[in-house]
């Protein structure tokens, strides 16, 4: 009898990937992939912060940073310039038992973006002075880690977790440790680690498999190997007498961080897979079982559950968020879970449920190039990539009584540690560990309701009549009978894509219904006239699929994503959260509490606080300046027949759009729409009137006891329907990111921040042109006289030649990129729709791009970037 084919034998059959090793040891995968003009090039170096002595630690990111500073060819900032002009992006990442590289690129740069890599890889030269340079880039991104709470309890559960392992050490180093590293130390690190035979180089995409066969040999075969000299450090020791273990500390923060963890086996142990189950069937999905225990029982606006593997041990986390006045009840939930785990509670049908969550994550991953080149990169690093072919199929086929024995080996009790990050606000939570072990064996919350097999899907009459409009730009046009326009583009791929986009909500709101969109997109989701919550949360679940709102201060949506054999099943489904949701008083009370968190939370972001000090102080009382979140005292004034009615008003009878991506038939599209979304009708946009912008300097600031303070600075800008906002992508373009002027000048000439960035906010009526840099905040002042003196530079001289036909590359090749991805493929045709002048727009990108010149940059600069007229918002650290 033949086997079942393994889920990744079809999806990435092993014919389809070309290996080899090269002379020098170097291992090359090629796959070649024709769905997009797109080629992703993936170097995995075996080569982390677990091969470091205590007195470097950090070095292997330090080196990560390094890597792209320049070789004997090419110049500092020459590698990320020569990548944008040949249309791609590139980066890479620092974790515990690697390093990696990557760039993405339109496939017609390959050649020339594999020569750029592999330059990097063989011949940096790690000058000393860039060196000092650089690490006090580091340094601000350190301290940036410190201000992020989730990192900060993360690694510190770490710490707490394990005795003597290099795991338990702050990661990236810190600012005294850092500054004492020479050059010779990290040249002494990359020639040793940084060797063929302890490296990996992966190539997916839209290219000739012998030609990138021959382009790798060319460049990387003659780099001359050698052994690489690896000491891991110290062991963890297994403890004979495991003792539960407690940490408590607290800072500036909103809400508190609770996390459990267990010590648990490498990645290739047997276990593992069962593991990942483990974690999905508990911390995956809306019918999770800490999802339903915790967050629904309103004790933690988010709570997950993950097994962290980085080769030779692993973690297994439950991680919540909590307020502090709900923290202990949160934790005594999360623990009651896990030991119903354990006591062997998890049946088949939440296994089952397990399993479509992850088949269909597997699959999503594979959409992108990049995907499938980190997969295989990271598989073969560990000895041969088609480990990951079988590791999916022991997640996939692993059973409950499979689940029941990790639980019970791995998660006992008194091997667990546990690390709470309070507020400074609150008092303290418990004064030892013992004092905890009793809160959490103490009362028992109740049980919850058990999860049954997939059901058959409600049968919902309905007519098929439609009509076919038209197809325009590749997008097939529909009208049901309701006069409902439906959009259909076959995009290749394993997922399908369906939405309903509407226009306006956000912009609909007074200052006193501030939220409600939001509140009301989100709480649609916690059941309907025929599904109660759980059962909504099962049946998309069990499709494999991700439903999911979103609201903007433009417009709002629902959408579900599921692999395509499920499109039918999963139209019915988003159709019934769309026209029939419940609003029962239970989760719409569930959905106030996460909601009231999340505006508390906002202000321990250090990006979107300060952007949105920022917008209100340029757009006022404007729905334009005001958080989509709401306020505290708005989502608290609304019930549910307040989002009965805003739901009737706005989402029912509204300017909005089925669109949908599948490699499906766009008739059958049609046709499931017609059928299922029969209750929606088609209603004219309301009008939105454009906000004045100040006349003068406006600053909106915020203190806190944070390591950086973060300044976002506003100029007017381009709206949705002005031409000039393709003069303000490429002046982004020009301004920011890898090579970009501000990038250049403010992080890697003057070393005042990490973080640096310019971006238009492109509204429907309104514009500004944004830029974003987190400093220290002694540095404060020379950022912003940074910041000013670039767009000054912008305003006075017409960009190079070199610079715009560079931006014009990064955006064309971007734009590619970006449509390998169905969802954002049916995000670009929504919004072509709701607040384009055409589906036209979806292909002439291209030309309008090209159509910028230098001379228009400079009169809309000219025109926006008045510094008299800026707004800042500003979070000032107190450099704790």
């Amino acid at each position: 009898m033949t086997a079942p084919k393994r889920l990744l034998d079809v999806v990435l059959p092993a014919q389809s990937v070309h290996r080899t090793t090269l002379a020098n040891g170097l291992r090359v995968l090629v796959r070649r992939d024709t769905r997009a003009p797109v080629v992703a090039i993936v170097t995995y170096v075996k080569a982390g912060y677990f091969d470091e002595a205590d007195n470097v630690v950090g070095i292997a990111h330090v080196l990560e940073h390094m890597y792209f500073k320049g070789t004997p060819a090419r110049g500092v900032g020459q590698i990320a310039k020569e990548t944008k002009a040949s249309g791609g992006y590139l980066n890479a990442g620092t974790i515990y038992d690697h390093t990696h590289y990557y760039t993405v690129l339109p496939s017609s740069g390959f050649a020339a973006g594999l020569a750029v890599q592999a330059d990097a890889y063989a011949n940096s030269l790690i000058d000393a002075g860039e060196l000092g340079r650089e690490l006090e880039v580091i340094i601000e991104e350190v301290k940036r880690k410190r201000d992020n709470a989730p990192a900060l309890a993360t690694e510190t559960l770490f710490e707490v977790l394990h005795d003597r392992h290099r795991i338990r050490r702050w990661r990236m180093g810190e600012a005294e440790g850092l500054r004492a590293l020479r050059r010779d130390d990290v040249l002494r690190f990359y020639r040793n680690f940084y060797r063929p035979s302890n490296t990996v180089l992966a190539i997916v995409g839209d290219v000739d498999v012998h030609e990138a066969m021959s382009l790798a040999e060319r460049h990387y075969g003659l780099i001359p190997d050698r052994a690489v000299k690896r000491d891991t450090g110290p062991d963890e020791p297994e403890s004979s007498t495991a003792t539960f273990r407690y940490r408590e500390f607290d800072g500036d923060i909103q809400q508190a961080e609770l996390l459990f963890g267990w010590r648990t086996p490498e990645l290739v142990h047997a276990d593992t897979p069962a593991l990942d189950l483990l974690a999905t069937v508990l911390g995956s999905g809306r019918a999770s079982r800490l999802y339903r225990a915790v967050r629904e029982r309103r004790l933690a606006s988010s709570v997950s559950a993950y097994d962290y593997t980085p080769t030779d041990l692993g973690v297994f986390v439950v991680h919540a968020t909590a307020r502090a006045d709900t923290a202990l009840a949160a934790l005594r939930a999360a623990w009651d879970q896990l030991r119903r785990a354990r006591d062997g509670e998890i049946s088949t049908g939440e296994v089952l449920r397990a399993r479509r969550v992850l088949e269909a994550s597997w699959l999503r991953r594979f959409e992108t190039m990049e995907g499938q080149a980190n997969h295989l990169a990271a598989w073969e690093l560990l000895g041969d990539w088609q480990l990951g072919t079988q590791y999916a199929h022991d997640l996939l086929t692993a059973d409950q009584a499979r689940v029941t024995d990790v639980a019970r080996r791995w998660l006992a009790p008194e091997r667990a540690a546990l690390v709470a990050y309070r507020p400074s606000t609150a008092p303290p939570f418990a004064p030892d560990a013992d004092h905890v072990r009793r809160v959490l064996d103490g009362e028992r919350p109740a049980p919850l309701e058990p999860i049954g097999r997939p059901p058959a899907p409600t049968p919902v009459p309905g007519s098929r009549a439609w009509v076919s409009e038209r197809e325009e730009a590749g997008v097939r046009v529909f009208r049901t009978s309701n006069g409902v326009p439906v959009l259909v583009q076959r995009h290749p791929g394993a997922i399908a894509y369906l939405g309903w986009f509407v226009r306006g909500g956000g912009t609909d709101e007074s200052e006193a219904e501030g939220g409600i969109t939001s509140l009301m997109a989100r709480a649609a989701l916690k059941g309907t006239a025929r599904r109660s919550a759980e059962r909504l949360a099962e049946d998309a679940e069990f499709l494999g699929g991700v439903l999911s709102s979103s609201s903007s201060a433009d417009g709002f949506q629902w959408t579900i994503s599921v692999p395509v054999r499920q499109l039918g099943d999963a139209a019915e489904l988003l159709a019934d959260v769309v026209q029939r949701p419940a609003f029962g008083d239970a989760a719409v009370e569930a959905e106030r509490a996460v909601a009231l968190a999340n505006v508390a939370s906002l202000r321990d972001d250090m990006y979107r606080w300060p952007l949105l000090l920022a917008t209100s102080g340029a757009w006022g009382g404007h729905p334009y300046g005001r958080s989509m979140l709401g306020t505290e005292e708005t989502l608290r004034s609304f019930g549910a027949a307040d989002l009965q009615r805003w739901h009737a008003a706005r989402a029912l009878e509204a300017p909005g759009v089925l669109v949908c991506v599948a490699d499906a038939d766009p008739d059958d599209v049609a046709s499931l729409a017609a059928r299922y979304f029969g209750a929606l009708s088609p209603a004219p946009g309301r009008l939105v009137a454009e906000p004045p912008w100040p006349a003068a300097v406006v600053e909106r600031s915020d203190t806190r006891d944070k390591a950086q303070s973060a300044l976002a600075m506003l100029f007017p800008g381009a709206a949705r329907g002005d031409d000039a906002r393709f003069d303000a992508a490429m002046l982004a373009g020009v301004a920011s990111g890898l090579g970009g002027r501000f990038f250049e000048e403010l992080r890697e000439r003057r070393s005042l921040a990490y973080t640096v960035m310019a971006m238009p906010l492109v509204r429907y009526e309104a514009g500004a042109f944004a830029a974003y840099i987190a400093m220290s905040p002694e540095k404060e002042q020379a950022a912003r006289d940074g910041l000013l003196a670039e767009f000054a530079r912008l305003c006075e001289d017409d960009v190079t030649d070199d610079e715009l036909t560079q931006a014009k590359r990064y955006a064309l090749g971007t734009w590619a990129i970006r449509r390998e991805s169905g969802s954002a493929v049916m995000g670009d045709i929504a919004d072509a729709w709701l607040y384009g002048r055409a589906l036209g727009e979806l292909i002439e990108y291209p030309d309008r791009v090209r159509g910028v010149t230098a001379r228009e940059m400079r009169g809309v600069a000219r025109r926006w970037f008045d510094p008299a007229r800026r707004v800042e918002g500003i979070v000032r650290g107190r450099g704790g």
